[in-house]
């Protein structure tokens, strides 16, 4: 099941409801109609782009509306045929318990949800009553922190899932779909931060019209626009920003971006307007390019992802249908801790391959083990920054714990941590599992 409601899920879905209901399909003239009518173009520049004339574009596109109209049950034109096509899209698929959207998950279902990579969901029941309870303060800021692959996009799926049951406008995207041109600029990057919200809560009003029609700077268009179009309503809006990491490399525009959502969520505290937005902020590390106060990585409530501890564990291998006990759960937890997606990766190496626990232990850390896109991924990152992989290679070669007085830079020694590396003790740092410490000695040590 696809993640979004796109034009490629939309097409699909008209043609299946036209297949059941009319026991019609799509002519290639219609299918094209349909994608020009979904990127907002008009008949005119349709048929110019098709070779037709606009009165024959016209023409189709009627028939086209109409056939949707009898299978859906109510009158849809060009202008509205997106609504009424999602919303029995997601009764299609309440119905079967399969993910509705984007933004309504079960927790049953988070991994076709999100197309992440965990099979199970593991509850985690004091982080979760704690987001449950916070999402329902106006004027929410959640900042959710946790290392990559560590669960927090279920956890967001999860709250998103619970907000949306309390009746709440949902909006969540993550930063990954913005492309290189969206961070020119800032004026830009807001535009497209404005229209992605507008999409993804099915509004028609235009932001290129808004910020064309507006005075001030970008950042007064996006705030107006807000209170304009996305803030008004009868119910609060939860908006989650996953992976806000994306952004630190584009300093100006992160700086000016995240001042702003701290600023939104101070003018929550005065203005009854701005309670209606319900912030969450999903991210692997802190931005420090910027005063602290002038960001939201000081405010609202911070919530930090843990392992799993021995207990979980056990319950995700009773999930598998693994026959395990707490003695082998200890050991595989000595190689890999309690990191979610590296416990999950081995039950199910175990549960569906017949891999040994023995032999996955002695294995793990080869280049060619389960592990190794994981692993090779944070060596990319690593090889990007001299700075991290130098201390980082001082950490994985000691044999005891690398204190903090021997010359190793505080502020990299804290990324390290954010990226989920090390493990930082009362008076030093080692790496966060063996597994690293393994893997990670030998390329070092290939390398020089």
């Amino acid at each position: 099941m696809n993640s979004k409601f796109t034009y490629e899920e939309a097409l699909k879905f008209a043609q299946q409801i036209l297949s059941v209901k009319n026991n019609k399909n799509l002519t290639n003239l219609e299918e094209e109609i349909f994608k020009g009518c979904w990127e907002d173009r008009d008949y005119g520049d349709i048929a110019e782009t098709l070779g037709y004339s606009t009165g024959r574009i016209t023409e189709v596109g009627s028939q086209l509306w109409s056939k949707l109209s009898t299978a859906l049950g109510e009158p849809i034109t060009k202008k509205t045929f997106r609504q009424p096509l999602r919303g029995e899209w997601e009764k299609q698929y309440a119905t079967s318990k399969t993910r509705l959207s984007e933004f309504f998950i079960t927790p049953q279902s988070v991994k076709d949800a999100l197309n992440q990579d965990f099979d199970f969901y593991v509850e985690r029941p004091f982080i979760e009553e704690h987001c449950y309870l916070e999402i329902l303060k106006p004027g929410c800021l959640l900042r959710i922190k946790a290392p990559w692959q560590t669960g927090k996009t279920e956890l967001v799926s999860k709250l998103m899932y619970h907000t949306a049951q309390k009746g709440y406008r949902i909006a969540v995207f993550n930063l990954r779909d913005a492309t290189k041109e969206d961070f020119e600029n800032l004026d830009k990057f807001l535009q497209w931060f404005c229209t992605l919200v507008a999409n993804r809560l099915e509004l028609i009003y235009s932001v290129e019209e808004h910020w064309h029609k507006s005075l001030g700077n970008s950042k007064i268009k996006c705030r107006n626009y807000f209170e304009k179009y996305l803030l008004l309503g009868d119910s609060p809006l939860a908006l989650c920003l996953d992976e806000v990491d994306r952004i630190f490399p584009y300093r100006e525009i992160a700086s000016e971006f995240l001042g702003m959502l701290r600023t939104w969520h101070e003018d929550s505290k005065t203005r009854q307007l701005w309670g209606q937005l319900r912030l969450i902020i999903a991210h692997s590390e802190v931005y420090t390019e910027v005063d602290i106060n002038q960001s939201p990585f000081n405010a609202g409530c911070e919530i930090t992802l843990t392992d799993f501890n021995q207990e979980q564990v056990l319950y995700l291998a009773q999930q598998y249908k693994l026959d395990w006990n707490i003695t082998q759960v200890v050991q595989l937890m000595a190689m890999i801790g309690g990191h979610p997606f590296l416990v999950n990766e081995a039950f199910k190496k175990v549960a569906q391959q017949g891999m040994t626990l023995e032999e996955l232990l002695q294995t793990s850390h080869k280049t060619w083990g389960i592990y190794h896109r994981h692993l090779e991924r944070h060596w990319r990152n690593l090889q990007s920054s001299p700075e991290l992989a130098d201390a980082f290679q001082k950490i994985v070669l000691a044999s005891t714990a690398v204190e903090f007085h021997s010359g190793l830079n505080q502020s990299i020694v804290v990324k390290l941590n954010d990226l989920g590396l090390v493990k930082l003790l009362s008076n030093g740092v080692i790496p966060r599992y063996e597994l690293y410490r393994h893997y990670y000695r030998n390329r070092f040590q290939d390398s020089l």
